[in-house]
């Protein structure tokens, strides 16, 4: 659940859910943007918290995490008989910490950032469910630079125009869980990555991507759409595998859903798919791998041919939904908005369509 409180939703599409995980090297907690402490226009105290994993030596993927007090937070206890409903309690802002009700769980990030001695005599990682707000502070706290973590988390897709009146969008990963782990050491000959992404698209076509001189790279773009609780956003992918691409390109038509995964990477690697499983096409979701800082790119590895849905999303429901969210926006931007409150690197998304597939 949400820690901040949501508006009224202007449509009714069910929203293309990402995720992520990675385990790698933390740095950059050091530094003065780790941290920031602000008050909203609203007044209310806000933290957020910046700082890079390296999955890889000189690869590094950046974790953005951002909370403000609440009125009130969820606890929830788990159903007892299958088929019921999880039971779900609010409490005070205040009482968050000392609410202490038998089966009950704050709804909240999985913190474990420090260690701590259990009643067994072993050292293990003292682990917190804390509201975003808390968790922010409680990494900055105790997680140093060096120190080997496992995070995981969702993909958050946002855009706005810059000061040149580009459109700008912007993807975070947002954490949901961030502990410490087994020593991460790239020099080990056991080590593999693990930076993994996958997410549910709105394909809206693909295109082979050209260099300076429009020359193809041997790589192609595929063009997407996401649909957030409150937008929907254009976003593009990258498919090394020509067979791949092939697969999308002949068995995709535009608004078709489909769930792809694969790696998030800072520079450009080359992925060999063989296999040729009809359900599976390319590699197996193993929640493949990922990375960040200048460039990041999502490379799509593989998908699920069985998860491809053709009804759900239309040119006719989108479009729909397109619409109502631009009036909304230019309502706000008549009468002022209070949502101030986005922070984070941009990465520039468009591009266009083709129709023949490659041979």
């Amino acid at each position: 659940m949400a820690e901040t409180k949501k508006k009224g939703r202007l449509f009714d599409l069910p929203e293309t859910k990402g995720a992520f995980q990675l385990k790698g090297v933390v740095s950059g907690m050091e530094k003065d943007t780790a941290f920031k402490e602000i008050k909203t226009k609203s007044g209310k105290p806000m933290r957020m918290l910046n700082f890079g994993t390296s999955y890889l030596d000189g690869e590094t993927l950046y974790i953005n995490l951002q909370g403000m007090e609440q009125e009130n937070v969820y606890f929830s206890k788990r159903a007892e008989k299958k088929g019921e409903k999880a039971d779900t309690v609010k409490v005070p802002w205040a009482d968050r910490f000392s609410y202490n009700r038998e089966g009950y769980r704050m709804i909240g990030k999985n913190i474990g950032v420090k260690k701590k001695v259990n009643s067994e005599g072993k050292t293990v990682n003292d682990k917190k469910v804390l509201t975003d707000f808390d968790a922010c502070k409680e990494v900055k706290e105790n997680l140093k630079d060096g120190a080997s973590v496992f995070i995981r988390g969702n993909l958050d897709y946002s855009s706005f125009t810059d000061d040149k009146g580009n459109k700008r969008t912007s993807t975070k990963l947002v954490p949901n869980q961030i502990s410490l782990c087994s020593e991460v050491n790239f020099d080990d000959e056991k080590f593999e990555k693990q930076n993994d992404f996958n997410q549910v698209i709105i394909f809206m076509g693909i295109e082979q991507e050209k260099d300076d001189n429009d020359k193809p790279t041997g790589r192609f773009i595929v063009l997407a759409k996401i649909v957030t609780y409150s937008n929907i956003e254009d976003v593009q992918f990258i498919i090394e595998d020509k067979a791949l691409a092939n697969k999308f390109k002949k068995s995709l038509n535009p608004y078709n859903a489909i769930k792809v995964s694969g790696h998030m990477v800072s520079s450009t690697q080359t992925e060999t798919v063989t296999t040729d499983d009809d359900d599976n096409w390319g590699e197996e979701d193993s929640m493949e791998k990922v990375s960040a800082p200048t460039k990041r790119e999502f490379i799509i590895t593989g998908a699920k041919g069985s998860s491809i849905d053709k009804e759900l999303y239309t040119e006719e429901n989108v479009t729909e939904a397109i619409a109502k969210i631009k009036n909304a926006n230019k309502a706000e931007e008549s009468f002022g908005s209070d949502s101030n409150d986005d922070w984070g690197s941009a990465d520039d998304l468009d591009g266009s369509d083709e129709d023949e597939a490659w041979d």
